[in-house]
């Protein structure tokens, strides 16, 4: 059981810590029991607490004299002195109070206040189409429901109600969900909260399997070439287009493609890594280097003369400023698909399965098939082993692909029907 502190006697008038004048160094008028005025050079006399704790020999600060008179301090040390009695440290115990005052002003701010402080420090570096997905959920689902709310009252009964009316859309309930527990996972981080209402709603709406974007079968694949080739669409789309099937790369990397990103005479196009998604991971993280074809080389040779001195590989048709929109791509596709020549159940990504699909008839090692997708492997060090003993292979593989996409497109897989 802690013992009461003794009495103090102390010492202090205003008439003495007034006289008192300021040197060139720091020196302390003792009060009594550890309290002390410490007069500083600059002439600002404060109060301070002198006491051992754990062996060691520290002080904390009261305030300044006079705006601290002699009775404030004297009771503000008593209170010291009874929270060192009970085993605490004074000084740590101050801290703390102060941040968990500053934390219950922080948490009176509403959801939406914090929730933009976090997106302009947090979704900085994320890509322009997550920035925009992502504020677009919070300003038309989220905020009108929970954004009034102070930080620190949003209850998981209130994401609840939010996510409950989202059944119909799983993949955006998901989505804002986990955007929810990381905005929180940043508050805790600030020291504004110690509760994340988001977290127990995890797994709450079953998120539905990922899309199997289905190839086109080497049936289809001709017309869909010819049909690229030969329709009304801009030239720099439809290049964009083929190019695409030749390095099986994702829709945006051939949309943001820089020239600065290629080596012409290597015959490379190294794709930086990718900053964090919608659903908070990185699909890409890692740089990826696409070995250029014949075929993509002469594609890049039309796009060269197209683009003129952009620095985008497809720019905009309607200012070279800026790059060419990913919807671009689906809008020729559609065209396509009006036309017959590409079948309804198509999408842009079908491409890349297209490549895995002919490429496993062909024979290609797996692990250069996916190499050259860019699935991320999971073991940093393993990734890294197989982008490098996998390049030659990579390059091969491509080169055959480009060269099997022209061998169907002559008709070299047609078989000729019989006349009855």
């Amino acid at each position: 059981m802690a013992h009461s502190p003794r009495a103090v006697n102390y010492s202090l008038t205003d008439k003495s810590i007034q006289a008192a004048k300021p040197k060139d160094k720091p020196y302390p008028l003792t009060d009594g029991g550890g309290l002390f005025v410490e007069v500083l050079p600059s002439g600002t006399k404060a109060w301070r607490y002198s006491y051992g704790f754990n062996g060691k020999r520290t002080k904390v600060t009261i305030g300044t004299y006079p705006m601290i008179s002699i009775k404030a301090a004297r009771n503000a040390h008593e209170g010291l002195r009874a929270t060192l009695a009970t085993g605490v440290d004074p000084a740590r115990k101050k801290q703390v109070d102060r941040i968990e005052r500053k934390s219950e002003v922080a948490k009176t701010q509403s959801f939406e206040t914090f929730t933009r402080v976090w997106f302009a420090e947090k979704m900085a570096h994320a890509s322009a189409r997550t920035q925009k997905q992502n504020i677009g959920w919070l300003v038309n689902d989220v905020f009108p429901q929970i954004g009034a709310i102070p930080l620190g009252e949003v209850h998981a009964s209130d994401v609840l109600k939010l996510l409950e009316g989202m059944r119909n859309t799983p993949t955006k309930a998901t989505n804002i969900q986990a955007i929810l527990e990381r905005v929180y996972q940043y508050a805790a981080q600030k020291l504004l909260v110690t509760y994340n209402p988001a977290t127990p709603m995890k797994g709450l709406i079953a998120k539905p399997k990922p899309t199997s974007y289905r190839p086109l079968s080497v049936a289809e694949l001709g017309p869909f070439v010819e049909a690229v080739r030969t329709c009304n669409a801009h030239p720099g789309t439809r290049i964009a287009v083929e190019f695409l099937l030749l390095t099986a790369v994702r829709k945006d990397n051939v949309a943001k493609a820089r020239w600065a990103h290629f080596d012409l005479e290597k015959r490379t196009w190294t794709i930086p890594g990718r900053t964090v998604g919608a659903n908070g991971f990185m699909k890409m993280p890692e740089p990826h280097t696409v070995y250029l074809s014949d075929q993509a080389m002469v594609l890049l040779e039309k796009a060269k003369e197209l683009s003129a001195s952009s620095e985008w590989v497809f720019p905009s048709v309607f200012s070279k400023k800026t790059p060419m929109a990913e919807c671009s791509i689906n809008h020729l596709l559609s065209r396509l698909k009006a036309g017959g020549s590409c079948p309804v159940d198509f999408a842009p990504h079908g491409l890349r399965s297209t490549f895995s699909t002919l490429a496993n008839e062909g024979g290609i090692v797996p692990d250069v098939v996916e190499t050259v997708l860019a699935h991320s492997e999971r073991n940093a060090v393993r990734a890294a082993y197989n982008r490098a003993k996998y390049a030659p292979q990579c390059k091969e593989a491509l080169q055959w692909y480009a060269n099997r996409i022209d061998q169907i497109v002559k008709g070299a897989d047609v078989i000729q029907l019989k006349a009855a």
